[in-house]
């Protein structure tokens, strides 16, 4: 029986949306590149994609979404925008990392590719958010690790959005441009796995950093 998935994701600085079935076709994809704001446009982004879609919840499957890591604010507003979905359309829920994410677009670009890969994501402070793989599978849980602890991974290739940052503070480094993943991969991705009643959890790897009112 065919599956049709809506997919979300907020993790990094972009919203994205997409609607996709298990035969590969993308009925609708939705994407918008932002600093902030993802609150504010993600559920705008999901109707929008539905309705090009042409395609009612009673259609789908189950709802996608990326977990993290990622920006904390991000995180959340993706989750919970999915969870309110899928709790009001009575419909399972499957999530992603975005490691994960980034490895399956590297591999599917690269299938062949036996390096050691590091997905390296940027966590706006001095350290990264990694998780290494090796012939597609991981080697580790997703981890943080400043660049002083990657300079040994000499024979590594790194991708994510944490590269660009890398390269200037480890210039040897090997390093594979390309896009961060998408709702679309998210998508792809979450055909692999078994959708639950049990909401997915967010993937942090830190806790929030909040500065208290003294008042």
């Amino acid at each position: 029986m065919s599956r049709t998935v809506l997919a979300l994701d907020s993790t990094h600085d972009a919203c994205s949306v997409a609607v996709v079935r298990d035969d590969g076709e993308v009925l609708a994809f939705e994407l918008s590149e932002m600093e902030r704001g993802q609150a504010e446009a993600l559920m705008p982004m999901v109707k929008e994609a539905m309705d090009k879609a042409k395609c009612e919840f009673s259609d789908l499957s189950y709802i996608a979404v990326t977990v993290g890591p990622g920006s904390f604010t991000g995180v959340r507003v993706g989750l919970a925008a999915a969870r309110g979905l899928a709790l009001a359309a009575r419909l399972p829920m499957a999530g992603v990392t975005v490691c994960e994410a980034a490895a399956f677009d590297f591999y599917k670009k690269f299938p062949n590719d036996d390096r050691l890969l590091g997905v390296v994501l940027e966590t706006k402070r001095d350290d990264f958010y990694v998780q290494f793989y090796k012939d597609g599978a991981p080697l580790s849980e997703p981890y943080t690790a400043f660049s002083s602890e990657l300079k040994e991974k000499t024979d590594a290739v790194f991708i994510g959005n944490g590269t660009l940052r890398l390269k200037e503070e480890i210039p040897e480094a090997c390093i594979e441009e390309m896009p961060m993943p998408t709702a679309l991969t998210a998508a792809f991705l979450s055909f692999d796995k078994v959708a639950s009643e049990t909401y997915p959890l967010p993937l942090y790897l830190r806790e929030a950093e909040v500065t208290l009112c003294r008042k």
